[in-house]
């Protein structure tokens, strides 16, 4: 993020009200909101014995459009046909998969970016999920960088089943910003949903967004707390989205083919990943997708990619289009789960666990949707 000196007066206006919110609380009970009555209303069933779950990083609708900080455009905001052309598409790929519980990253509910669109209340709107809980994790009246204006995003928890409970937990903060980004930076939370299918007790779900370009260990560290956290659910849970970290055993770690030149030497050169920060969860949760699937080499690996900078929309220097070249995202459950492994996948495409040919997620956002089904005990 590219700060200038007009924080010093954001900062002085800002006396009597504050500009953005700390997020000083460990711990926040947070609202459950409910879709309006709609015409294809369906009862889901009572006490299901599996469950189709789907992570995925919407990117707050903004698809492909090229933006200023991924250094392939200067968009720094959208347009309100734009956000709901999008928004279409999403809500499109979210009821052809039909997900019972549906966890999202980077939601925007009331950004300038975004047109001030308010997409909880747009996918509980525009599909067949009831139910949603929202994680506040940056939410600031007014940002000056590249003239970004409000900002109000966070992650999700939908479901066809009442939530009965929902609260977040706070996650640590980078170190390696100076006081006025660090006041005006995201939030980092961990989201968690109890839902009631009807069982003898609430499932757990906890969605996770984590740091991407931090240089002093900041995501490192939300990752064991996020096993900690998970580690004293005493109920059967869920734990997916968007890890920003590789798995276990991948051997490209840095410079990847989507990163634009003019990234190099700033805030948004990526970082070297650490994947072996991931081998705890798979060795004390259940992976959707386990480690032996992925298999040794990269070309195996290729067919669970989640994440591209560079979309379909500019070609690398051979002339072929961007496409998946990484995993960031995932899917766990407690060792008192199982997940069918036919229906574990990551949707790169149409044609994934019956995708239609109309819907391409390369086009959607920088991630792909990771997907499984639970099975319950």
């Amino acid at each position: 993020m590219r700060l200038r000196p007009l924080f010093a007066l954001l900062l002085g206006a800002a006396a009597c009200e504050p500009i953005a919110e700390p997020f000083d609380a460990a711990y926040t009970v947070v609202p459950v909101f409910h879709a309006p009555p709609k015409a294809s209303d369906q009862a889901p069933p009572t006490a299901p014995k599996r469950l189709k779950v789907m992570a995925y990083n919407v990117k707050f609708g903004g698809a492909r459009i090229d933006f200023w900080f991924d250094y392939f455009g200067d968009r720094v905001q959208m347009t309100e046909g734009e956000v709901q052309g999008n928004l279409a598409h999403l809500a499109a790929l979210v009821n052809a998969y039909d997900p019972d519980v549906f966890m999202t990253e980077e939601l925007d509910v009331n950004s300038r970016r975004s047109a001030y669109t308010d997409m909880l209340a747009y996918f509980l709107a525009h599909t067949k999920l009831a139910h949603a809980a929202y994680f506040s994790t940056w939410s600031s009246r007014y940002i000056p960088s590249e003239g970004l204006g409000r900002m109000e995003m966070g992650n999700a928890i939908f479901s066809k089943y009442p939530i009965v409970k929902a609260d977040m937990f706070k996650l640590s903060e980078r170190t390696d910003l100076s006081a006025a980004e660090a006041k005006f930076f995201i939030k980092r939370q961990l989201g968690h949903a109890d839902i009631d299918v009807g069982g003898a007790q609430p499932i757990a779900f906890y969605v996770v967004h984590t740091e991407a370009y931090d240089r002093d260990g900041t995501k490192q560290k939300q990752l064991a707390e996020i096993r900690d956290i998970v580690a004293r659910e005493t109920k059967p849970f869920v734990v997916g989205g968007d890890f920003n970290e590789l798995p276990p055993g991948a051997t490209k770690l840095v410079h990847f083919d989507d990163e634009a030149p003019a990234s190099i030497g700033t805030e948004f050169e990526q970082p070297p990943y650490t994947p072996e920060k991931m081998q705890p969860f798979f060795d004390t949760l259940r992976p959707a997708i386990p480690l032996a699937s992925y298999g040794t080499t990269e070309e195996t690996r290729r067919r669970f990619y989640s994440h591209t900078v560079r979309g379909p929309l500019h070609a690398d220097a051979a002339g072929a289009p961007g496409y998946w070249n990484r995993t960031l995202d995932y899917l766990f459950a407690a060792p008192s789960l199982t997940w069918d492994p036919a229906a574990s996948d990551v949707l790169q495409g149409p044609g994934r666990q019956g995708l239609p040919a109309t819907i391409d997620p390369l086009f959607l956002s920088d991630h792909a949707p990771v997907v499984g089904t639970v099975v319950l005990p």
